[in-house]
């Protein structure tokens, strides 16, 4: 089968997601009888939550957002360390600056703390959205590959695997299900963007 590019726009400013209990795999015209719009012979089980739980895309994702994370993580240590110097530096020149040039540097440096919290917090909401992102764009991709496969075996009606006590083994479409959404899936890419903060 024809692998597809599937790209995850894990943007940091933004997700619908539906639950379906079950996935229509026809439109039935208006103008068809009403036995044959309500006559249901053909049904197929899809465990949704299970798909995506073994999607090789969820891995990904979270292979991802680690890296992306620890990425983060390195700039503010540096970043860290670099304003510990600063402290020390006006700590040890105390009583050599005068009074006006100590608190204008000491306010140079809160305003240079502040900015750091701000700006882990946006990368920390960013890593966040992503992720939220990332998890819709899987869903929806295995939703449409449900009603594909409903489609191609000529299936009434899907229902989620958790909305059904007892079925036979053959109506379970989730293999099939779950091997073209790891197909689609398999050069998942993200693109993080960050929030520049707004100027005063």
């Amino acid at each position: 089968m024809r692998s597809h590019g599937f790209t995850f726009f894990l943007a940091l400013c933004g997700y619908f997601v539906c639950d379906i209990a079950a996935v229509s795999a026809q439109t039935v015209s208006e103008s068809a009888p009403i036995s044959q719009t309500m006559e249901v012979t053909r049904i197929g089980v899809a465990d949704l939550n299970g798909i995506l739980r073994a999607a090789d895309a969820n891995a990904r994702v979270r292979e991802l957002l680690d890296a992306q994370r620890q990425k983060f993580q390195d700039e503010f240590s540096l970043v860290e360390a670099e304003l510990q110097q600063t402290e020390r530096d006006l700590m040890s020149k105390r009583e050599l600056l005068s009074a006006e040039e100590y608190d204008k540097q000491i306010k140079a440096f809160q305003v240079r703390v502040t900015q750091l919290q701000q700006d882990i917090q946006r990368k920390r909401q960013a890593i966040d959205n992503a992720y939220q992102k990332a998890q819709s764009d899987i869903r929806t991709e295995a939703l449409s590959i449900i009603t594909e496969i409903a489609k191609a075996m000529d299936l009434d009606l899907v229902l989620n695997r958790d909305a059904s006590l007892i079925f036979l083994p053959h109506l379970n479409i989730s293999d099939g299900v779950l091997t073209r959404l790891n197909e689609r899936t398999q050069n998942a890419r993200i693109e993080i963007q960050v929030q520049e903060p707004q100027s005063q």
